[in-house]
């Protein structure tokens, strides 16, 4: 019985690492798809210009001085 609860917490452990190792690669990746995003709202828009950028769109700011 001992050696069960020992290898079944071992597996639990092992379980609980893998996950977090899996939302790391996650936050990686929406990273870098922010910085690509970021790059081409500011091409688009221009230095100043975007309003918000996520890892698959951007808005520019609306221009209301005219």
């Amino acid at each position: 019985m001992k050696k069960i609860l020992h290898i079944l917490s071992l597996a639990a452990i092992a379980a609980s690492l893998s996950a977090c190792i899996s939302v790391s690669e996650q936050n990686v990746e929406a990273s870098k798809q922010i910085s690509v995003m970021a790059a081409q709202a500011t091409a688009t828009c221009g230095q100043g210009n975007v309003d918000k950028v996520s890892t698959n769109s951007f808005t520019c700011k609306q221009n209301t001085g005219r």
